[in-house]
């Protein structure tokens, strides 16, 4: 009998923790974050209603982990080699089910944002096929990280284009977002055995340059003279980096373990940069969503052993 039998006899697919982990519910904090610091930057730190800011923030959560259960349904092969404990090499979710469950979320997704308006719909909609696209067709080593940076990009961005905010500097936070998402998918493909030297300095350059662009992130919203909460935007970006650069300090032993501590640590950074962004936004909310982004970090923190982030 397989090791995986008694995960399947404790759980089967009915298991909230195994269903769970499938959804990588630690990284909700992080998707979650994504659209309410585009939508407090949109709004010149001002949120819209209750109404269209809940339809926008479910529409991303659905889509995203809708997205992410696609990702493991498609990778069940090489899962099955590299990664057997996931709950559907396991045999803990069955592929159909996961399937079905990639598709209502993410039809769900599509719903909402639909109620949120035609400019959200069309929107989410090309964030969505963007996310499918990766997950199904598009794994090069550049493409791949390129259109996951898309997607995050444009989950920030949504608030922006469906407040319809003018090309300006409130459009350099999903650029920069963006740039920070491909730098750390790069890193996580090294995790997932696609670059194999461990030995190259690359899991070192990868962090050295994310830590780079969150202080990039914290800057690029500042005005001068720069407000309190502008530099208060700054001082979390360089806390931050901080953390990344003591990661690459260079007596760390790299292991695809090492690797996947580090991802994890740097994907957990997106709050930061996002509450950044909010706090940078100045007015009346920014420091609340800011302050809500930040009480994420703790709850991704606690989850990421019942349901790692990768």
């Amino acid at each position: 009998m397989s090791g995986a039998a008694p995960l399947h006899a404790r759980g089967g697919s009915l298991s909230p923790l195994v269903w769970g982990r499938l959804l990588r519910l630690s990284l909700a904090p992080t998707a979650a974050a994504d659209v309410l610091a585009g939508l407090v930057l949109a709004g010149s730190g001002t949120l819209p209603s209750v109404h269209l800011t809940a339809l926008l923030v479910g529409a991303s959560l659905c889509l995203y982990h809708g997205n992410l259960i696609l990702n493991d349904w498609h990778d069940r092969g090489s899962d099955a080699r590299e990664r057997p404990t996931r709950p559907l090499p396991s045999g803990a979710i069955a592929p159909t089910a996961a399937l079905a469950g990639a598709v209502l979320l993410c039809l769900a997704g599509l719903v909402l944002a639909t109620l949120a308006g035609v400019r959200a719909a069309s929107w989410m909609g090309a964030v969505g096929l963007t996310a499918v696209l990766y997950n199904v067709r598009a794994r090069g080593a550049r493409s791949g990280p390129l259109l996951l940076a898309l997607c995050r990009a444009g989950n920030l961005a949504v608030g922006l284009f469906v407040l319809g905010v003018p090309l300006g500097r409130p459009w350099a936070a999903p650029v920069v977002y963006g740039a920070y998402l491909f730098c750390v998918a790069r890193l996580g493909r090294l995790e997932d055995g696609a670059d194999t030297d461990l030995r190259s300095g690359r899991p070192q350059r990868h962090l050295r340059l994310a830590a780079l662009l969150l202080v990039a992130g914290g800057l690029a919203l500042v005005s001068l003279p720069p407000a309190a909460c502008e530099l208060g935007a700054v001082a979390l970006t360089l806390a931050a980096a901080a953390g990344l650069l003591h990661r690459a300090r260079g007596d760390q032993v790299w292991s695809r373990g090492a690797v996947e501590g580090a991802t994890g640590m740097a994907l957990r950074r997106l709050l930061a940069l996002t509450a950044a962004f909010a706090l940078a936004s100045e007015g009346p909310h920014g420091p609340i969503v800011a302050a809500a982004i930040l009480a994420g970090y703790p709850l991704s923190w606690g989850l990421r052993g019942a349901f790692p982030p990768s």
